[in-house]
């Protein structure tokens, strides 16, 4: 009897498709890179490849905003990979490991409990936990809101390169929301580096008149942000005057979120790298109910 003879395994070069590897290799070169920006001969040289090549895989790149193409025809990773990181985590546990802390926050605060993530350029929010008050702050899962003037946008911000959070404001714009908004990023830059330093943000009515929010970073191994958790409530009632229990407790929640996700725990909002420091859309789902 023939003795049947094991399948063999699929050829990679059969399935391989060069281009498609081509570009990803582009990708990785500002993974292995030191810095954020590059010209296009610094590309090819570090891949041995011709500039035209390069080039065109860059310029195809830059059409789907994995890259972008600086004023000084330089070329910086897009947030587009932001983008894939966060879409990521959305369809793995994050909301689910979340839910008990948030849960725990509004029980002990009062207030709404709000996760949100980087998407498009705005905070969007993947999970909403709201107050048990009558009178309260509420958002709509799957809304958004701009990233210059909410506490989870700036949560995210804060620990960003700020050539980057640069970039974000000029796609986006930093729109006069209320008269509290931040609209200069001179200004932007030195709130954001008083919210690393302390290590939560705070939306003083800048996002929506009479509401008051504390946000925090949920960071990943490499100290970037994934997501961002907020308390939010009516100014009249949540104020300066609960900032110090509630950012606390935020920051607790999320270092045991971070914990649960992987990250370790050496990793926290107080912890990232000094040089990190240094890295908008009109409003259309926040009521007050």
């Amino acid at each position: 009897m023939v003795e049947p003879q094991p399948m063999s395994k699929p050829n990679r070069a059969v399935y391989y498709i060069e281009v498609v590897g081509r570009a990803l290799d582009v990708l990785e070169v500002f993974v292995h890179e030191q810095k954020s920006q590059l010209t296009l001969k610094e590309i090819a040289t570090r891949l041995e490849q011709n500039t035209n090549t390069v080039f065109r895989l860059l310029y195809t790149l830059v059409e789907h905003g994995y890259v972008v193409k600086t004023n000084t025809k330089k070329y910086e990773l897009g947030s587009k990979l932001l983008d894939l990181s966060n879409a990521k985590l959305r369809h793995t546990d994050l909301v689910a490991v979340a839910g008990g802390h948030m849960e725990a926050l509004r029980e002990q605060f009062r207030e709404t409990v709000n996760l949100g993530i980087l998407a498009d350029g705005q905070i969007r929010y993947i999970d909403v936990r709201e107050s048990l008050e009558r009178f309260r702050l509420a958002e709509m899962v799957g809304g958004t809101d701009p990233l210059h003037c909410t506490a989870l946008g700036k949560a995210h911000l804060a620990w960003l390169p700020f050539d980057e959070v640069r970039r974000l404001m000029r796609e986006t714009g930093m729109a006069r929301v209320t008269p509290h908004s931040i609209v200069a990023i001179t200004d932007l830059k030195a709130d954001l580096e008083r919210t690393r330093a302390r290590g939560y943000a705070l939306d003083r009515e800048e996002s929506m008149l009479g509401a008051f929010c504390v946000g925090v970073p949920i960071l990943n191994q490499d100290h970037r942000p994934v997501a961002a958790m907020s308390v939010a409530g009516p100014r009249v009632r949540f104020n300066e005057r609960q900032v110090n229990a509630v950012s606390n407790a935020l920051m607790q929640a999320a270092g045991a979120i971070q914990a649960k996700l992987g990250t370790p725990s050496s990793v926290t909002a107080l912890s990232a790298p000094p040089e990190r420091i240094t890295r908008a859309t009109t409003r259309q789902s926040s009521t007050v109910r």
